[in-house]
């Protein structure tokens, strides 16, 4: 499924994998939340439910550029760094932007995730 990621006005095209966990990603789209940097590897947000991991990997090696959703925190997280490989760690997704723009965004940044089909927005945090 192809999504687009609004930083301000920077428009970031990305898509989600076709598994269980990006499809109740996909149910919470639109989606406009506050991110903050983990570790100098990923920016993160905590959803407002816990999704259900059945399905996939007890564990993954997400990558710089890719999507994912960590489990025990319930975080939709964006990698702009390789953070090595996690139990509880799901691969869902990617976005085509700099991992140093990425990077460079502060604390709190809002980010609308959003597809096509869906013209509303679930704002969290």
């Amino acid at each position: 499924m192809k999504i687009t990621m609004r930083v301000g006005d920077h428009i970031v095209a990305g898509e989600l994998y076709d598994n269980p966990v990006a499809d109740q990603i996909a149910e919470l789209l639109p989606l406009d939340a506050a991110f903050d940097d983990f570790h100098d590897q990923e920016k993160l947000t905590r959803l407002p439910r816990a999704l259900d991991i059945s399905g996939v990997p007890r564990a993954d090696e997400p990558q710089a550029g890719e999507i994912g959703y960590y489990a025990p925190g319930t975080s939709l997280v964006l990698y702009y760094a390789n953070p090595g490989r996690w139990p509880g760690l799901v691969r869902i997704g990617r976005f085509d932007q700099s991992p140093d723009r990425l990077r460079a965004l502060p604390d709190g940044t809002r980010i609308v995730i959003s597809t096509d089909e869906k013209a509303t927005t679930r704002r969290t945090r």
